[in-house]
């Protein structure tokens, strides 16, 4: 009779034994064959049965805070309670007693203990213990014991080993590895010897280790053996490439006949691999099973309704309540209502009602009490977002867990509660909050070490084999530094230092390494986020060298890939040939599906080449007659720019879908000014009318514009119109905008005339007459001069539109001189460019729209410097970029 440490345990002798196997992870009890039971469940019950319960996440960060409050009065309760969470979960969790860390000369711990306390105090006058301190709890007051094989604890925590030592009874067995470990884990030796000091016995091992990958893997780490056979270690250019070439492995092993479940992946970091995987398995037609749990923010219903926090934080602002509504999980935007939200850009719940929402539920503001959270719940139920999250296993989970967190934060309902705290504890809850990334899926699994430790899997891949990954990067805690830590230690309290962790992470990699029985595959990606990686120390430890993985193609997706990229030199080959070399398992539709796949390819091949353009790039080849097209100086200028700009808007008719301006959009405003002037312009004709010119006038003129643009409708413009028409007055008090020695003689005048073989209709905005002829105005609401169209160099430097106004005003008035023409800038309220006119550069521009025309060649083709580009609306469909810089350069210059 006694309590036994045992080096090891064979896994098939455990039937034998009429005891309870407590295991850190299903996973190692699956390897066991024997149910999960766990420390921590023992530990619940045993606490439960105390009168005792776990304070959930929420109560004990309300707790913390209060406590925080207490001790520290902080200006920011909230952000001080989260930086001193964690040291504080790790001190209750180290089992010290915070009245001794009271007796530090050190402020900082001195604060730290009374913190523990106030926090304590709380919890306790709740009957509640915070999650950290479960195990110690379960010490307190035990006194049935049972026999228990512990196994898969391979460097138990202080706590453990307290909750361990306190349930076992007689022939428990703890399954610990106990060889000499002091180079790699010297704690082991002391855990050993205190185990040993509470009459534990160490049974020695049985029989010497057998040669097995494992055992040879930890004897290479160790550095007295070489590398077995089995091992190998690739490297990737990044994430994506490293998680398509293991499951491109795994799909051969799975081809190869080897089960699923003899295949496991691990990795330290399963948030950065996990959706990736998730996300590529379906490629691979591989069932994937990932463990760990992220927080409900990352959710499509945490999504959804951080949305709706940012629209109650925004007063329900169009663009934020339009996102919320049109969300896959409300769904409540129809394609009318969201034609008529554009055109009103509804701002306010009273707007949003007027389209048919009833948004009262979400009207916080009226009832500023804590219960107002519960009305959370009734939202979710109103817009049925647990039906439309039926489709995702883990989105039902997530609506469930959320609703728990809501109706314990919803107390106690009277207390006050601004609109703000509310959106800050409701996105606490999102953040606090977790779900299975996965649930129920099945296949391969993919873990971290810990869960596997004392398990074995005849195949493993160990994802994320670089330094900060492998091992974990050992970061400082701001709160309790590691110079307090090793202060600590040295006064006999127990906490983990640098050196202590540094020493668990290697020894956890030591027994990770005796899992596989028959491979083992390292990998890597040697970009992360931009940022380069270099390897894990250990695997320099293990003289492991990378090798270039000549991997098969093993989804129909890189099929296709390898077939389209194929060069017309290499064989002919199918999508079955490639794929896998399996044609029986290529799916019907992908001899329907390729032939469009490599047209699009092809496109897009010849869109990113230094070919012409085709007719993806406006090159249709369908010949238009230059008589048949009637041009402004605009659409002239707009072709001489870009062709494929022109090409969209004229002949595509292209066009952005009917919206609300919030704001004075520069065409519109361009309008109001220009119709202003035209109107106070009707009775002035010399700068002697122009003085005597009332202020009265100006704003009759600017209320009759303004009525007939519906400028009124515009948010806030009673507060902003005051500005443009003080920037009108300016301009009629101007000397340079009707200078004595000229009259006006015409404003708004139209035209219509041909011009070098091209038909051109428009509008002059004011016709001067001087001693030295006519000057031709045009109204500019900006301060730069305009660009203009392609010049023989590329550059937008060839002026057209005052050329075109002074040919066709010397048209109408043929018996006079046409001195100048000017553009006259009304924001600086002087001219800024008298353009030179040459004849000989308009003609040949002239003769390249009528080629354009004729050859139905409209390329994307903008002016060297993008001027062209700077307002365009076409982007989207033009793929501009360096791409251009490929194109022959005649495409170009047009």
């Amino acid at each position: 009779m006694g309590r036994y440490i045992l080096p090891e345990l064979n896994p098939s002798a455990l039937p034998e034994f009429k005891f309870q196997v407590i295991t850190p992870s299903k996973a190692i009890a699956s390897y066991l064959k024997v149910p999960h039971y766990s420390l921590e469940s023992l530990a619940r019950n045993m606490v439960r049965r105390q009168g005792i319960s776990i304070a959930s996440i929420l109560a004990s960060r309300r707790w913390l805070q209060d406590a925080v409050r207490e001790v520290l009065d902080p200006p920011d309760v909230e952000g001080t309670a989260s930086a001193f969470l964690s040291t504080v979960k790790d001190l209750l969790r180290s089992g010290i007693d915070p009245r001794k860390l009271q007796l530090s000369p050190d402020l900082r711990i001195r604060q730290l203990g009374e913190l523990i306390i106030a926090y304590r105090r709380r919890l306790r006058k709740f009957n509640r213990i915070d999650a950290a301190e479960l195990y110690w709890q379960g010490t307190v007051g035990l006194i049935d014991r049972k026999a228990y094989t512990f196994y898969g604890y391979v460097a138990p925590a202080r706590d453990e080993l307290a909750i361990i030592e306190a349930i076992a009874g007689e022939d428990s067995i703890l399954v610990l590895p106990a060889d000499n470990l002091d180079d790699l884990y010297p704690q082991q030796g002391q855990i050993i010897t205190w185990l040993q000091s509470r009459g534990w016995e160490l049974s020695p091992r049985k029989t010497s280790q057998a040669a097995t990958l494992g055992a040879g893997l930890q004897n290479c780490f160790r550095h007295q053996s070489d590398l077995p056979q089995g091992v190998r270690l690739n490297v990737f250019a990044n994430l994506e490439e490293e998680v398509h070439g293991v499951l491109t492995r795994a799909k051969m092993l799975l081809s190869q006949g080897v089960a699923a479940k003899d295949i496991v992946l691990v990795t330290n970091d399963e948030q950065l691999y996990g959706k990736l995987l998730i996300d590529l398995a379906w490629e691979y037609s591989i069932p994937v099973e990932v463990c760990y749990e992220i927080p409900l923010a990352q959710t499509r219903i945490g999504a959804w309704l951080n949305l709706l926090l940012e629209a109650i934080a925004d007063n329900f602002s169009f663009e934020i309540t339009a996102k919320l509504l049109s969300h896959p999980l409300a769904n409540l935007m129809t394609d009318e209502i969201w034609s008529q939200a554009r055109q009103t850009h509804p701002q306010g719940i009273t707007a949003w009602q007027n389209l048919g929402f009833d948004l009262s539920l979400l009207d916080f503001a009226v009832k500023q009490r804590r219960d107002s959270i519960a009305g959370l719940a009734n939202i979710l139920s109103a817009w049925d977002i647990l039906e439309k999250a039926k489709s995702w296993a883990r989105e039902i989970v997530a609506y469930y867990r959320l609703q728990e967190g809501l109706r314990e934060l919803s107390q106690p309902e009277a207390q006050p509660l601004t609109k703000q705290a509310f959106i800050a504890e409701i996105t606490e809850i999102l953040a606090l909050l977790t779900v299975p990334a996965q649930p129920g899926m099945g296949g391969i699994e993919l873990h971290n070490p810990k869960s596997l430790f004392g398990t074995n899997y005849p195949h493993v891949f160990l994802l994320g084999s670089m330094a900060g990954i492998l091992p974990t990067a050992i970061a400082d805690n701001p709160i309790l530094d590691f110079h307090h830590r090793r202060q600590l230690a040295r006064q006999g309290l127990n906490v983990e230092t640098a050196v202590a962790i540094a020493q668990r992470e290697t020894f956890q990699f030591y027994s990770l390494l005796n899992v596989p029985t028959r491979s083992i595959t390292f990998s890597y990606a040697e970009l992360v986020d931009n940022n380069h990686t270099i390897p894990s120390p250990y695997l320099s430890r293990l003289r492991l060298e990378p090798t270039t993985p000549d991997l098969p193609v093993a989804s129909l997706e890189r099929a296709r890939q390898r077939l389209l990229r194929r060069k017309t030199t290499e064989p002919a080959l199918t999508v079955g040939q490639l794929y896998l070399r399996q044609p029986s398992s290529l799916p019907e539709t992908s001899s329907i599906l390729l032939p469009s796949i490599a047209r699009a390819w092809q496109v897009e091949s010849d869109r990113e080449s230094a070919k012409p353009p085709n007719e993806y790039d406006g090159a249709i080849a369908i010949g238009i007659d230059p008589q048949s097209k009637i041009f402004s100086a605009s659409q002239l200028t707009q072709l001489g720019q870009c062709p494929f700009k022109w090409f969209s808007a004229r002949l595509l008719q292209l066009t952005e879908l009917e919206e609300a301006e919030s704001d004075l959009s520069a065409a519109v405003r361009g309008s109001l000014y220009h119709r202003c002037l035209e109107l106070s312009l009707r009775e002035i004709n010399t700068a002697q009318d122009l003085a005597e010119f009332l202020p009265e006038q100006l704003t009759e003129a600017f209320a009759t514009a303004e009525r007939e643009l519906e400028l009124t409708d515009l948010p806030g413009w009673e507060a902003r119109r005051e500005e443009h028409l003080n920037l009108l007055a300016l301009n009629l008090t101007a000397a340079e905008f009707l200078p004595p020695e000229r009259e006006v003689i015409a404003t708004e005048t139209e035209f219509g005339t041909q011009w070098y073989g091209l038909q051109v209709r428009g509008q002059v905005d004011r016709i001067d007459r001087s001693a030295t002829g006519l000057t031709v105005i045009d109204y500019k609401t900006s301060g730069v001069t305009p660009a203009g169209v392609k010049d023989a160099t590329g550059k937008a430097n060839l002026d057209i539109q005052l050329a075109l106004y002074q040919d066709a005003i010397a048209q109408i008035y043929a018996d006079e001189a046409i001195d100048t023409a000017a553009y006259y800038s009304l924001t600086k309220q002087k001219t800024i460019s008298r353009p030179r006119k040459d004849p000989v550069e308009l003609a040949a521009f002239a003769q390249r729209v009528k080629v354009h025309l004729e050859r139905g060649y409209f390329p994307v083709a903008p002016d060297l410097d993008r001027h062209a580009c700077r307002y365009c609306d076409y982007d989207p469909i033009c793929r501009r970029g360096d791409r251009l810089s490929r194109k022959p350069s005649e495409d170009r210059v047009g």
